[in-house]
């Protein structure tokens, strides 16, 4: 499984759009009309009772209108790594994507576990014959009459090719194991475990193309064989090696894309021939013809992509759309006319730009909520019953630009993992001091004593860092899933923050030092280390350093910032005897968690015992074929009791999110799972 991308960088994955103007669509729902609130006093006169006094809050009479109604901009941290839905795994490019290109079946509004269909005519079914009896076999029907930006149209064979392109195009850090394991049984997470199983040609493009020439054919033929297309009846037929809960929903993102056989061939890519497959094998991005080259049938075109400045999306004006997918969903072409995403990285900077109406949407940071409180004058709270913001009101700033949606579920979540044997890269790991238990530095295997593991735990204030850094809007972890998951558990095991415990635990390790002395009395130092400028990180780092140097003043932790790539990088290596790593939920269902954080790169970078990461293969491959959700509750409580035994990671609160638009923009409803916004649904007063 690859490396999907650090919480850091998935919470700075933040990005915004621009779209612009009018066509044919039908009426959509605006925002829930403002409504005054009251401002509550306690008045209290000597000698008198208290009294409590409501003044009404004025609501505003300022009309907000935007200077462009045609274009909306949104604030970008991050450019995208990759204009190849095949590659691309990383959020600010999944929200440009999700605008070109189009899936079989996509979401159903804000709702993030229900699904329409989109280049298919219907969700497949067992009742509607979609789905085989055994679960294994589905069948989508194509939709017919839609064309690509360069007007060919689509066809069976494109929707098959796409996806067999993207399987054997593969890569451990590309999101291709979450269609391979269906495809091929779960664990085999890369299209070249079909060719060596043992592992040994995972993303070496030279090695695999110098494999057994038969063996490679047979890879390449299976895909075919799994993934079959019928232009006369208009029809795709998908074979899944066994039964798979999540499939429907590992359709809708946008590794699920479709693209243009043809055009992909004519412009450098696969040519759809067994025969050369491998050439663009676990491809890397500055070697993809598609990284800035698109062609989608999706509402909106590529128009152009200026490193480190911009990326704007013009109206596709020949969108197909001639039926609203939903109730109130609109047709024909979007209303906006282009999105402009602008790279902002400053914070700051990007909060000057809202307050000067330059830009239409932003997804904030906690520690940048409250330079924008002034700048709000309405307020809209996600209510969890409906899955929908409601209702919005006035704040004490009822003439302010700006509009905020609060207490929207995120989807992100980080954990603290303890890579139990260190790399010591022949003596170079500047990470681990001296390499030895000495007081100067740490042992390669320091955090595969138990005992040390459980200390940290105890020694984490998390409540601490809920209230203080994510100003209290966020709930501690209850298991690894989100909550309302089978494996969400708040009644399960959990460590709470205690020094005592965490004293006793490292006075109770069996590290020993060269000249035989303790833990206790030796002390250790390490360095960790943080993507720079992440403050929410770098504060949870500080945090548990200070309650270890207090528990043991020889306990020495160095904090260190550096470039998020060269923390992904050293992560990667397995040279970092810590890492703060997050995850944003591909599907939202209990596999695409326990899988990532236990058996794939997070698993795999925390170089545990291989008798422990068989047990918990077996455990996340029961869970993922199992249909009941009652019976893959127990089998993910029993994950959640063995990872809390052995203390593999600490897991982060969930936290809601925040999103800030200005008051002009209608049509907005957020689902956190698709990349940022869908700008189709979006238009501007």
């Amino acid at each position: 499984m690859p490396e999907k991308c650090s919480l850091i960088a998935r919470l700075l994955v933040v990005s915004s759009l621009v779209l612009g103007a009018c066509s044919q669509m039908t009426a959509l729902p605006k925002p829930a009309q403002p409504q005054a609130t009251e401002i509550i006093q306690t008045v209290e006169v000597p000698g008198q009772p208290a009294v409590v006094v409501a003044t009404p809050m004025p609501a505003s009479t300022k009309e907000f209108k935007s200077k462009d109604p045609t274009t909306f901009v949104g604030l970008i941290f991050y450019e995208p790594d990759s204009l190849d839905p095949a590659l691309d795994y990383e959020t600010t490019g999944g929200g440009v994507l999700q605008n070109i290109y189009e899936s079989l079946v996509f979401y159903n509004r804000e709702k993030p576990g229900e699904f329409i269909p989109m280049l298919a005519t219907e969700v497949p079914t067992q009742d509607n014959g979609g789905i085989s009896a055994d679960g294994k076999t589905y069948i989508f029907k194509i939709r017919p009459g839609v064309k690509f930006h360069t007007g060919d149209p689509l066809t069976p064979s494109d929707v098959a090719y796409s996806f067999q392109r993207g399987i054997l195009q593969g890569g451990t850090n590309s999101p291709q194991w979450l269609l391979t394991e269906p495809f091929f049984g779960g664990g085999i997470d890369d299209i070249s475990l079909l060719v060596d199983p043992k592992g040994s040609l995972q993303d070496d493009q030279a090695k695999l193309k110098a494999a057994d020439p038969a063996r490679l054919k047979t890879a390449c033929q299976k895909v075919q064989q799994a993934i079959q297309a019928d232009d006369v009846t208009g029809t795709v037929t998908m074979h899944l090696a066994q039964p798979w809960g999540p499939f429907i929903p590992t359709l809708a993102q946008t590794w699920g894309s479709v693209m243009d056989k043809k055009w992909v061939a004519e412009n450098g890519g696969w040519d759809g021939s067994c025969d050369t497959w491998q050439n663009t094998y676990a491809i890397k991005v500055e070697e993809d013809p598609f990284h800035e080259k698109t062609n989608g049938t999706g509402p909106f075109k590529l128009d152009h992509w200026i490193t480190g400045e911009e990326i704007l999306l013009a109206r596709n004006e020949d969108y197909w759309r001639t039926a609203p997918l939903y109730p109130g969903a609109p047709t024909g072409p979007a209303r906006l006319q282009t999105v402009l995403l602008k790279n902002v990285a400053d914070q700051s900077l990007q909060n000057e730009i809202l307050q000067a109406g330059d830009a239409d949407w932003a997804s904030v940071l906690p520690d940048d909520y409250a330079p924008l409180e002034p700048l709000v004058g309405e307020q809209c709270q996600y209510n969890n019953e409906r899955q929908a913001f409601y209702p919005c009101a006035s704040t004490s700033h009822p003439d302010a630009p700006l509009r905020v949606w609060k207490g929207s579920p995120s989807i992100s979540r980080s954990a603290l993992f303890f890579n139990q044997k260190i790399n010591t890269q022949d003596g170079n790991n500047h990470y681990i001091g001296s390499g030895q238990l000495d007081g100067e530095g740490i042992p390669p295997d320091f955090f595969s004593d138990l005992h040390v593991r459980k200390a940290f735990s105890y020694c984490l204030d998390m409540d601490t860092f809920i209230k203080d850094v994510l100003t209290g809007e966020a709930v501690p972890a209850a298991g690894i899933p989100l909550p309302g998951m089978p494996g969400w558990d708040p009644n399960g095991p959990k460590y709470s923050f205690d020094l005592g415990k965490c004293a006793e635990e490292f006075k109770a390790a069996n590290l020993k030092s060269p000249d035989g002395k303790s833990l206790w009395e030796t002390g250790f130092s390490f360095r960790w280390t943080f993507p720079a400028k992440i403050s929410p990180i770098q504060t949870y780092a500080e945090i548990l350093a200070s309650n270890l140097s207090a528990v043991n003043p020889k306990f020495h932790i160095e904090l260190q910032g550096v470039p998020f790539p060269v923390y992904l990088s050293d992560q990667q290596a397995g040279i970092l005897p810590v890492f703060n790593a997050s995850w944003q939920e591909d599907i939202h269902d209990p596999h695409n968690w326990y899988a990532p954080f236990l058996t794939g790169s997070f698993g795999r970078n925390m170089n545990l015992p291989d008798d422990l990461t068989r047990q918990l293969q077996d455990l996340v491959n029961q869970g993922v074929a199992e249909k009941v959700p009652s019976r893959r509750a127990e089998i993910y409580n029993r994950l959640n009791q063995l990872v809390y035994d052995q203390v593999l990671l600490i897991m982060g609160p969930v936290q809601s999110e925040r999103n800030y638009t200005q008051r002009w923009v209608q049509g907005f409803y957020r689902n956190p799972i698709e990349g940022f916004l869908y700008f189709y649904d979006l238009w501007k007063d």
